[in-house]
């Protein structure tokens, strides 16, 4: 077959190589030996085609064809490209053909390797003047197939399939840091694809890979590469700075590495869907951290990561959730209204699904979402205000419904802990906003529907409750500044129940209220549970004792607290109870006598309410009786916590007593046992003299009562006629 190349007159000049694809043909063989002398009868423009391959002759005498050739062997290869770009403007169709024959010829890879070799080749055989090369999709049967794919992976060719070795990833890691261009990150990026779907086992995707992972230990190489090189990598290639809020959708590369980009953050997105392990989990979390720049270029990939960060946020181990938090946290802070918005409503309802069951094991993950959760409703309070208000309004609505119905399934909509919880997340959201957000316009009816709670059930068995919104209005009191009347519903407890009555059971183990909202009638008998009573309210009062102790009116405002304690001291008769009673309260008398022998002193106005404010400011940092006994109290407290945490299942912490047998109880056990086994034989030598003379005055006695057991046992039946005996069948 021949090809006119009248269109074409600069190639026609060279005798250009060109990579054949049958190079195992015998005959494609024998032209090559065929061409690799001078040919002298050669017709003008004519082109061979050889098995795939194509030579292209010129037309001029010998002398001219031997400069030609010794010219194309040091030819530029650049100007050699820019040839090519020439022939695609000049003759369209025939670079098309070109384009489908062999497309190696168009899409070679400048090297500076290529070219010494070549060159040593010409050199080493200088009679050949045109060679047919085998194109690079045929398989060598070679031991040193794996150097040779990384031979390819560093001249930039990457056709085929290429298997992933450990020298290639050694390969790789040296190239990632030094190499300024995204040949080696592509290459990365592919092979962690290939290895995901090795595992997924796709069979169609698989065709389409440029690489083959194959062991576990290939594929934690290419993950841990991925995870430690390629930020850096990244950063490098685009050229940006260490700042973390740098935009790369914004860098003059960003164009050429979008894709892998995007195709890698998929890859990342399923490789956190399917890990278990809470520690490669944390890694991998880290590493999105990192990656979340790039990740914000693409808006579906944001909206996957979210969605599966909020997963982690919400019910995984602690060391997860503070990951996922942090890049929660980094995104909110880079998002719009619109979008900050969702992400308000979908943290709310996931706090409250996993706030529905509270135990000491859960209680620690419910405490860092709450916290974690105001964090990011802080972050624009004017939009947190609109949240927080729906949400505080539908809390009242089924405190009203509970009020006015009174029915079982209303009480049961304010008596659970994501009820509670919800109160506590507002609580602490409003404790933590400043003075001028528009968040404080919610406390008042915060407060009232907490003491709104209170009130519904006020039995004994809700003073676990009772303790909880009692909790939350200090908090409240103490952040805000505000007064907030709590001292009655801690006294009532006082006045209402009989801490005098005795317990019918005993605890072996302290009750803990954290986790309880409602006590229950066998808690209520035993005596941990008047114990732990009387702790709370030592602890609440001497709190709340504690935040006013600076006040200019504090003597005034605990004449009814010191009344009520006198009353319960008189009517008490444990003494343990009384003994904490006494204490808390010379504390404020205590503190009282001191804030009065200070107010003697004033002599501004008590309408003055600036100079009001210097002066409890004033105090406040010199200190009172009341606060410096509770900040002792309080290290003192929570160290025996942390203490009943660590070791709540040692029973040796207790010091349970040993129970010791009485000598008359194991003389009788002995003969007990010794009248049971009737096969047992025993010596004289081995039983003592008073276990003899006992069980001798034990058998007369047997011996002299007839039994109606013994007879009315029916032996044809078999049946145990004692249960239907009367007291005449004894007679």
């Amino acid at each position: 077959m021949k090809l006119k190349t009248a269109k074409s007159p600069k190639i026609a000049k060279k005798n250009v190589k060109l990579k054949g694809r049958g190079a195992k043909n015998r005959e494609t063989n024998a032209v090559v030996e065929q061409f690799s002398g001078i040919h002298e009868h050669e017709s003008e423009d004519e082109n061979e085609i050889i098995d795939g391959g194509i030579q292209f002759e010129s037309n001029e005498n010998d002398e001219e064809n031997d400069e030609s050739d010794s010219e194309s062997s040091e030819v530029d290869p650049t100007e050699h490209k820019k040839s090519l770009m020439k022939l695609k403007e000049t003759d369209p169709e025939f670079y098309k053909f070109l384009e489908s024959t062999d497309s190696n010829l168009l899409d070679f890879k400048l090297s500076d390797e290529d070219d010494d070799e070549d060159r040593d080749d010409e050199n080493s055989d200088a009679l050949d003047t045109s060679r047919h090369t085998p194109n690079a999709s045929l398989e060598i049967a070679s031991d040193e197939s794996d150097y040779e794919d990384e031979a390819h992976i560093e001249t930039g060719h990457t056709g085929g399939t290429i298997k992933v070795t450990q020298r290639l990833l050694s390969t790789w890691q040296t190239n990632i840091r030094v190499d300024r261009t995204s040949v080696t990150i592509k290459c990365l990026t592919e092979a962690l694809h290939a290895a995901l779907v090795s595992i997924t086992g796709d069979p169609e995707e698989s065709l389409n890979l440029s690489y083959k992972v194959e062991g576990s230990a290939i594929f934690n190489g290419i993950i841990q590469l991925c995870v430690i090189e390629l930020p850096s990598a990244l950063k490098r290639f685009l050229n940006v700075t260490k700042d973390a809020r740098f935009e790369p959708h914004k860098a003059k590369k960003f164009v050429k590495v979008k894709n892998t980009l995007k195709c890698y953050s998929k890859d990342l997105i399923n490789i956190l869907e399917n890990v278990a392990s809470p520690d490669i989990l944390a890694i991998l979390l880290k590493h999105v951290h990192q990656m979340l720049p790039y990740f914000q270029s693409f808006s579906t990939m944001v909206k996957r990561l979210l969605k599966l960060l909020l997963k982690f946020w919400s019910g995984a181990e602690e060391s997860v959730r503070v990951v996922s938090f942090l890049s929660i946290l980094r995104l909110a802070t880079t998002q719009k209204d619109a979008q900050l918005e969702t992400l308000y409503k979908t943290m709310y309802v996931k706090y409250v699904e996993n706030a529905k069951f509270v135990s000491p094991s859960t209680l620690p993950g419910i405490n860092f979402t709450r916290r974690s959760l105001a964090e990011i409703y802080l972050l624009n309070t004017d939009l947190s205000y609109r949240h927080a208000f729906l949400y505080i309004r539908q809390l009242a609505i089924h405190l009203r419904n509970a009020t006015t119905l009174k029915k079982k399934e209303n009480f049961q909509t304010l008596y659970n802990w994501q009820f509670m919880n919800s109160l506590q997340l507002w609580a602490e959201l409003i404790s933590m906003s400043k003075p001028q957000s528009a968040l404080r316009d919610l406390l008042y009816p915060l407060v009232q529907i907490i003491i709104g709670t209170m009130k519904v059930i006020p039995t004994s068995q809700y003073y676990p409750l009772r303790f909880h919104c009692v909790s939350m209005l200090t908090k409240l009191s103490k952040s805000t500044g505000v007064f907030i009347p709590v001292l009655p519903y801690l006294l009532e407890v006082l006045n209402s129940h009989d801490f005098n009555k005795k317990h019918k059971q005993v605890s072996m183990k302290p009750i803990s209220l954290s986790c309880l909202l409602r006590a229950s009638k066998s808690q209520m008998q035993e005596n941990g549970y008047n114990n732990v009573v009387i702790e709370t309210i030592y602890e609440l009062i001497l709190e709340n004792a504690s935040k006013d102790s600076c006040s200019i009116a504090f003597s005034d405002i605990y004449v009814p607290c010191c009344i009520q304690l006198k009353c319960f001291l008189k009517v008490c008769r444990v003494a343990n109870y009384c003994r904490k009673m006494k204490q808390l309260l010379d504390k404020i008398q205590e503190n009282a006598k001191h804030i009065d022998e200070a107010r003697a002193k004033i002599v501004f106005d008590l309408g003055d309410m600036p100079q009001i404010h210097n002066w409890e400011n004033s105090k406040r940092t010199e200190g009172t009786p009341a606060s410096k006994f509770y900040e002792a109290w309080f290290k003192v407290h929570e160290s025996q916590k942390l203490k009943a945490l660590t070791q709540n299942d040692q029973i040796a912490e207790y010091n349970l007593p040993a129970l010791r047998k009485s000598k008359k109880r194991r003389i009788d056990e002995t003969l007990l046992d010794g009248e049971e086994d009737d096969e047992a034989t025993e010596s004289d030598s081995d039983i003592p003299k008073k276990v003899k003379s006992i069980r001798k005055k034990s058998d007369n006695k047997i011996a002299n009562i007839q039994r109606p057991i013994d007879v009315g046992r029916d032996k044809d039946t078999d049946l145990d006629i004692v249960r239907n005996m009367t007291i005449s069948d004894w007679d």
